[in-house]
């Protein structure tokens, strides 16, 4: 992977984050709503760490001479599906490759450590993330959906 390689999916990193935040407050917003209190306080946590981790790349980002335009241009190519049922919004988001995806990005900055380090932490960071909803796919998958839901309330 060359630097501008690198440097487009730190970019994309970042999107990727914007993009989730705003999707996992929605989400949590809306469980609320419908009394799911213990999942709508975990999606509120984990979109404030996304917030948390889009800013550091920001960050990065522009400590790296990058400009906020390229951050834009990343978040052009991402969707972000907003689901009512919280089963669809757990499996949406659970995507086991990501953790993968960050461990080759991290290897394209051997070079500049400031950056792998970020990276390795949000590597522990996602592995927490796919941990709990993991968990949660199987207590639906054991105690049926309609008790997972009781249970979130």
């Amino acid at each position: 992977m060359t630097k501008e390689e690198a440097l487009k999916g730190f970019a994309y990193l970042g999107a990727v984050w914007f993009g989730n935040s705003k999707q996992h407050f929605a989400f949590s917003a809306y469980d609320r709503l419908n009394g799911w209190n213990k999942l709508a306080d975990k999606w509120k946590e984990e979109a404030e760490e996304e917030w948390d981790e889009a800013e550091e790349v920001l960050n990065r980002l522009v400590e790296l001479g990058c400009k906020p335009a390229d951050l834009q241009e990343a978040m052009k190519t991402i969707e972000f599906p907003f689901y009512d049922d919280p089963k669809q919004q757990i499996e949406s988001d659970y995507q086991p490759d990501a953790i993968k995806q960050l461990s080759e990005l991290a290897e394209a900055f051997n070079d500049d450590y400031p950056t792998k380090k970020l990276i390795l932490k949000w590597i522990d960071g996602e592995k927490d993330h796919m941990a709990w909803e993991a968990q949660y796919i199987s207590l639906i998958n054991r105690l049926g959906y309609d008790n997972f839901l009781m249970a979130m309330m």
